[in-house]
Formats: structure tokens, sequence, C-alpha cells
């Protein structure tokens, strides 16, 4: 009886999956994956991917961040005073056009770092997008921001 019922199930499950639902990654010689996600079951490209292929740059490269850096970023009074070094972590999305947003301080280390941080990123030109396939995608990144007396 209970063989009768699962059979009865896994019949009915079988016929109740459309061709559409089911999606097939297959692999090619070299083991990369193929994709064939039907058309209309694609991504819409409003996801935030976090890894890239090309991942975004601030534009100049590192060298110009770390100037952009030094002009726009101050080192505040209440942690000067307070002795206070470290890094604050800050997470934000990069659009398709390169333009920062949901700036979130990750892990802060207080005395008016970590509002320091998000105000220069704030300042921050557009970035150049992330690209993923060849089109710019949103990306979320990290940045650390290092308070260092000297």
């Amino acid at each position: 009886m209970k063989k009768s019922l699962l059979m009865i199930a896994i019949v009915l499950f079988a016929f109740s999956c459309e061709e559409d639902d089911i999606y097939i990654e297959e692999l090619d010689q070299v083991g990369k994956m193929i994709d064939v996600i039907p058309e209309g079951k694609r991504s819409t490209g409003d996801e935030i991917f976090i890894v890239v292929e090309e991942m975004p740059t601030f534009p100049g490269g590192t060298e110009a961040y770390k100037e952009f850096q030094l002009n726009n970023l101050t080192y505040p009074a209440e942690a000067a005073i307070a002795k206070v070094e470290g890094k604050v972590i800050l997470s934000f999305v990069i659009d398709k056009e390169g333009t920062l947003s949901d700036i979130v301080v990750a892990r802060g280390i207080g005395h008016g770092c970590d509002e320091a941080a998000v105000k220069m990123l704030i300042k921050s030109p557009s970035w150049t997008a992330g690209i993923q396939r060849g089109r710019a995608v949103k990306t979320k990144m990290n940045l650390a921001v290092i308070f260092k007396l000297i």
C-alpha cells in the first residue's frame, strides 16, 4: 500500500513539472559551466553581484584612490585626542553607471572615524562599474579605511 502511494506521488510530481521549470547546466570539455537556462527565466539585471569578472575600480586606479583619500579624509579631533587607530570597513553598492549607494559601516571604530570614512566615500567620483558577461552590473564592494596616527 505504501509503495503504491509513493509511486502515485512520484508520477503526479513528474507530470506536474513543466519543461520550463527544469534548469540544466552542462559541463563542457574543460569543466566550465554552459548556461542553458531558458530565456524567460534569466535574471533581470537588477541583482547585486559580489564577485564579477571585472571588479569596479576607482577612476584612475589605486594610486588615484590613495590621492583622493589623502585629500578628502579628515582624522576626527575626538579620535586623535583619544588616540584611536584602526580600520573602518565600509560596504557599498556601485551601480551600472558607477554611482555609489547603500553605504554602510560594516565594522567601525567609533570616535567619529566611521562618519569621517562615510563622508569621504560620499565625495567620491563615479567609479568604473563592474563587468559580468560583457555588461555593466551592480556590484557590492567592501573597502577598508585605515586611521593611523603618525
